[in-house]
């Protein structure tokens, strides 16, 4: 074998158990859970959504109204 294949070799071989120790060391743990929401948040939420959404369809047809 010549000296460039035994230098690309070793270099692999020590190349890949690096980047898996990388990659495992890297992952994170749970996500901390978040807090339920309350029901005036939700009913909130819901208003708001309501509004954007009769605004929204009276731009598009005013005609029809």
């Amino acid at each position: 074998m010549n000296t460039m294949t035994l230098i690309g070799f070793r270099g692999m071989g020590m190349a890949c158990p690096l980047l898996v120790g990388i990659f495992l060391g890297s992952c994170s743990s749970a996500p901390e859970p978040q807090p339920e929401p309350s029901k005036e948040e939700i009913r909130k939420d819901a208003d708001r959504f309501f509004n954007k959404m009769e605004k929204e369809e009276g731009a598009q047809s005013p005609s029809q109204k």
